[in-house]
């Protein structure tokens, strides 16, 4: 995927965030997998699309809150990968770690337009009660889809363009290595997912894990 055609996927699945509703299509699984039918690329896309969908399992727009925007991390993360030809879990790890404070970024974005929608929502409303009003909500809903959509390409194109410069910039010093594993990675973002059940067991049992799992590290890193 180069960066043309990755902006564009970005920006038009964004507005399944808010704009079209299509169910669970904004969700990073289903984005990697769509990704992935299109560009035929399988591995890394779904790892990564899994990686971002167990972070942020909890996560969803309900009320006035925001999520932080993971389309933006799943494309952005492969549209890099394509470009650079990055390989070991190793490379990519970083990228992914550095599209998260941009995904915090979009959801500030798209507050501050759902705040500006206020004003038609309230022209809207006197108009329902004024039968002599031009009453067009159907305008007001296109505009605001088209402010968004322009958001997403503008956003997108310099959140990207800004990551794949520090990306090649930081290339030498990214390691070639296969540890840690994409096994390694989905456990680490596992987590987000166990700590969304809110159950004591579950926590326990998330404590455990981790003491475990970084008891192993310090054996094979003493080399006992």
């Amino acid at each position: 995927m180069d960066c043309y055609s990755g902006r564009f996927f970005f920006a038009l699945l964004s507005l399944t965030r808010f704009s079209i509703n299509l169910s669970v299509i904004e969700r990073p699984i289903i984005v990697g997998f769509i990704i992935s039918i299109l560009t035929g690329q399988v591995f890394p896309v779904m790892y990564i699309a899994f990686f971002f969908e167990l972070l942020w399992i909890d996560l969803i727009p309900a009320g006035t809150f925001i999520p932080p925007n993971a389309i933006f991390c799943v494309v952005a993360t492969i549209t890099v990968v394509a470009i650079l030809n990055l390989e070991y879990p190793s490379q990519i790890f970083p990228v992914m770690i550095a599209t998260i404070p941009v995904a915090f970024l979009f959801s500030w974005l798209e507050g501050i337009q759902r705040n500006a929608q206020n004003r038609n929502y309230n022209i809207i409303l006197q108009q329902s009660r004024n039968r002599s009003a031009d009453y067009r909500p159907g305008l007001m809903v296109s505009s605001s889809i088209i402010q968004l959509l322009l958001i997403y390409l503008t956003a997108g194109i310099l959140s990207t363009y800004g990551l794949l410069t520090i990306t090649r910039m930081a290339y030498s010093y990214l390691p070639a290595q296969v540890y840690p594993s994409w096994a390694h990675l989905l456990l680490i973002a596992s987590v987000s997912a166990l700590a969304a059940l809110r159950i004591k067991k579950a926590y326990l049992s998330l404590t455990i894990g981790i003491l475990m799992i970084s008891a192993y590290f310090v054996w094979e890193l003493a080399g006992i």
